[in-house]
């Protein structure tokens, strides 16, 4: 009788070898190795060659774009430009914090850097509370929408409205003068329709 030994290692090395065979029949029996025709698959792009500036290629403020069709009723382009000044001072801020935490997670970091990165992000914080507490606010005061910016030294409020009376810039000035201990000679606001 002839018997046969076979070690552990020797197994694994032969199902691996199967599972390694296996995967390239169904890779090959699924396309994923053939070259698809530029008439029937996407258009190939080629790399930029050439003048390629910085410049070109700096993303423009979204206020600056073209997007709005045409008749869309103004009460529908106040709302989405208060939904556009969110989502760009989010996405800002967004990049801001998220450099912020590279150089707090960097272990090349200096100790002081990094500590002032960290009270950044802190006040960075602070201030997103703020604004979002001010815009809730705004809107609990009857403005159909609000948005607000803040920042160490001024703060800039914007309200859905034609026109404002001097008793409601004097009670957005109180309420955002109290909230964030700004003066009231720092608080820009500016309705907006």
């Amino acid at each position: 009788m002839f018997s046969v030994i076979i070690k552990r290692r020797t197994l694994t090395l032969i199902l691996l070898g199967i599972c390694g065979v296996l995967l390239l029949l169904a890779g090959l029996k699924g396309g994923l190795f053939e070259q698809k025709n530029q008439e029937q698959g996407m258009p190939l792009s080629q790399p930029a060659i050439g003048d390629v500036s910085i410049e070109d290629a700096t993303p423009q403020p979204f206020w600056a774009s073209e997007t709005e069709e045409a008749g869309v009723d103004e009460a529908n382009e106040g709302l989405d430009f208060f939904v556009e000044y969110r989502l760009e001072r989010d996405r800002t801020r967004g990049q801001r914090v998220e450099w912020l935490r590279e150089i707090i997670n960097n272990e090349k970091s200096a100790g002081e850097t990094r500590q002032k990165a960290q009270e950044s992000l802190l006040t960075i914080s602070s201030k997103m509370e703020k604004e979002i507490e001010l815009e809730n606010l705004l809107r609990a005061k009857g403005f159909k929408d609000a948005a607000v910016t803040a920042d160490e030294r001024a703060v800039t409020v914007i309200v859905t409205s034609d026109k404002l009376s001097v008793s409601e810039s004097t009670e957005i000035n109180n309420l955002v003068s109290r909230r964030t201990g700004i003066d009231a000679q720092h608080i820009v606001i500016i309705p907006k329709i």
